[in-house]
């Protein structure tokens, strides 16, 4: 999705990573690919491409197995990346450990940056795969909709199908309830997730729907079960402007050649 940026002053740079899947030691491999390689192939190409980033959002599934170690050595990674950086937790993470290593200031509900409201929901729920939004979390979402500032909402799981059969059933189950927190309200211009390791945009209520890609292996689309696809690992730039104008793009390694397990039929 590409919209104009018209703007005196310069527009904020947002950039979004997601699914590190970071083992518990440098070098461990998730069907075959070194995802800390992986991370820092992508994150080499996000300094290249942003070297100003306002707002870093890293959003969900992080850790293969919610290790601290995981964590401390992303912490550490990104810690001059961005003037900001949010955390989102995924699936696969641990909420609580992923919060007592970064602190509460690294996993907001809400941050206003120049003119525009950004929302960070967590859809995670403990133990299950698939997503959901708590109340507390759906009250952050009523909360921030009476505020009159351009909003983009960051979450990890997708909100509606993507054609991709084994992966939508584990979309957010409750998000009917989200959409109807935002009709009529046309503040809200796009809402972002990980989680399917593959890029998509959608139009729903005029609200952007988009996805990102993984920072290691990738998700082919439209496949009814699990299968890989042979993308490099990429991750999503955004510039925030005034009047309501942004512009977003994917953007993926290029010239590296990652190794993987084609032939797996899933995960843990």
């Amino acid at each position: 999705m590409k919209l104009p940026v018209q703007s005196n002053k310069a527009p904020l740079c947002v950039v979004q990573i997601s699914d590190c899947h970071l083992g518990a030691e440098p070098g461990d491999r998730l069907l075959g690919m070194d995802t800390d390689d992986s991370l820092e192939a992508v994150l080499n190409a996000v300094v290249e491409e942003y070297p100003n980033i306002d707002l870093l959002v890293a959003s969900g599934d992080l850790a293969a197995h919610g290790d601290a170690s995981a964590y401390r050595r992303l912490a550490v990674r990104l810690q001059d990346m961005a003037k900001q950086m949010v955390w989102l937790p995924g699936n696969h993470d641990d909420s609580a450990l992923m919060r007592s290593i970064v602190g509460d200031h690294h996993m907001p509900s809400r941050l206003v940056l120049g003119d525009w409201q950004l929302v960070f929901l967590n859809s995670a729920v403990p133990g299950q795969v698939g997503g959901e939004l708590a109340q507390d979390q759906l009250a952050v979402l009523a909360e921030a909709a009476v505020q009159a500032q351009p909003t983009l909402v960051f979450l990890h799981h997708h909100l509606r199908a993507l054609g991709c059969a084994w992966l939508d059933e584990q979309r957010v189950a409750n998000a009917d309830a989200l959409f109807a927190e935002l009709v009529d309200k046309d503040q809200f211009k796009a809402i972002v997730c990980g989680h399917v390791h593959q890029q998509s945009e959608q139009l729903y209520q005029n609200i952007g729907l988009l996805s990102t890609p993984s920072t290691c292996i990738q998700f082919a689309p439209n496949s009814a079960s699990f299968a890989l696809d042979d993308c490099n690992p990429g991750y999503r730039g955004f510039y925030l402007g005034e009047k309501s104008q942004f512009q977003t793009r994917v953007s993926r390694v290029k010239g590296v050649t990652f190794m993987v397990d084609n032939l797996a039929s899933g995960y843990e």
